[in-house]
């Protein structure tokens, strides 16, 4: 490795990072827009620095040399500390800046918290748009790449190296019970209750990691499904009209169940709760629009109906 510091080129920083994280030179010039033959040209400065090849052929893709995994974390945290430093004297004003920001969310955490900040965000911030994409396998993947600004997810879920990022809770909410309002079923239900009756149960790739069937069954929660859906808003949609029953979030049931003709029916113990907070990544801690972002969350989270987290 070089110890020639003072000439060390700082700007290679960032094409750094995007090699460590796509290990890809042609992904990584995409990631920080810049030619492919350009990646190529720091990734030959990189090699020259550090006397390593960094990137290694490993069957039909690439690989990290140890170097390479080990300058992953002190690098990210580089990038921290210089944003942290030009952004020190900086503002997002939403009134007049534009930005859009990605937001990974289950069907549920979008109907129940994106689509009422929505009214706020169009009032406070003309400017400002907002990607909604659905949940993904590799989501913590997402994360650690910087590839959204904001994740929203149950903390109640075991994803222990989603937990190492940056996150806060925003709102509980509980579980409950949801008929048709012409079916005669009556409360409370007990276990044996719902272990009898046909249900409408959500294992979806689309909300299946909001609350798994697991978590439910933790509590005795079992039901005999009649038709299994991917989101908790389709299994709603589902039970309308039917003798069906399902399981399903408070907060989501009132902000749809009254349009589709459900009433919720009343357990003879608690449901579940859930937990749903926001994760993002280090290096958006201190930029202005990502705080601003969170904490409009995080008031409209505040007026929720639900639980507020302990």
């Amino acid at each position: 490795m070089s110890d020639d510091w003072g000439r060390a080129d700082l700007n290679l920083l960032l094409p750094l990072n995007a090699l460590l994280i796509e290990r890809n030179v042609t992904r990584a010039a995409e990631r920080i827009s810049v030619a492919q033959p350009s990646m190529s040209a720091m990734l030959a400065k990189l090699r020259r620095h550090f006397d390593d090849p960094l990137l290694i052929r490993e069957g039909r893709g690439m690989a990290l040399t140890p170097l390479a995994e080990s300058l992953a974390g002190p690098v990210q945290a580089a990038l921290v500390a210089e944003r942290a430093v030009l952004t020190v004297a900086s503002r997002f004003d939403p009134a007049t800046e534009s930005r859009t920001f990605s937001v990974l969310a289950s069907d549920y955490a979008a109907t129940t918290l994106l689509r009422p900040a929505l009214r706020g965000l169009l009032t406070e911030a003309p400017g400002v748009r907002l990607t909604v994409e659905p949940l993904r396998a590799d989501l913590v993947e997402v994360v650690r790449s910087g590839r959204c600004d904001l994740l929203l997810w149950p903390l109640q879920l075991p994803e222990q190296e989603l937990l190492q990022f940056p996150h806060t809770p925003l709102f509980e909410d509980e579980f409950i019970a949801v008929v048709d309002r012409d079916n005669p079923l009556t409360g409370p239900l007990t276990r044996a209750d719902l272990a009898r009756l046909p249900a409408v149960e959500v294992n979806g790739v689309g909300d299946r990691w909001a609350v798994p069937r697991g978590k439910l069954a933790e509590q005795g929660l079992r039901q005999p499904a009649a038709v299994t859906v991917e989101s908790f808003t389709l299994g709603l949609q589902m039970v309308a009209g039917t003798h069906l029953i399902t399981l399903t979030q408070r907060l989501l049931f009132e902000a749809l169940g009254p349009g589709l003709g459900l009433r919720e029916v009343p357990m003879a113990e608690p449901g579940p709760k859930l937990t749903i907070a926001g994760f993002w990544h280090p290096r958006q801690v201190l930029d202005p629009a990502n705080q601003w972002l969170r904490a409009h969350l995080a008031r409209v989270a505040a007026g929720l109906g639900g639980v507020r987290p302990s």
